[in-house]
């Protein structure tokens, strides 16, 4: 939230973020830009220690392109 990513739980055991900080440039090169900030968010879950959450792209109008969930869910 502090970030302005806006996070909710779309459905149980996955977070969605309603805003993408980065919504300017992934205009202009959507594929680098989503996959640089799902790696950026993924990053900092390996970097708090985090193994039981996914950053996976998944990106939906509107909203941002990366949504966490629990490894294996679809």
């Amino acid at each position: 939230r502090r970030h302005g990513f806006e996070p909710y739980e779309s459905e149980p055991g996955e977070l969605s973020l309603r805003n993408c900080p980065f919504h300017a440039l992934s205009r202009r090169n959507p594929e680098l830009v989503c996959g640089l900030n799902q790696a950026f968010i993924d990053g900092v879950l390996r970097g708090l220690g985090n193994e039981t959450v996914e950053a996976r792209l998944q990106p939906q109008i509107g909203e941002c392109c990366v949504k966490l969930r629990a490894p294996g869910r679809r």
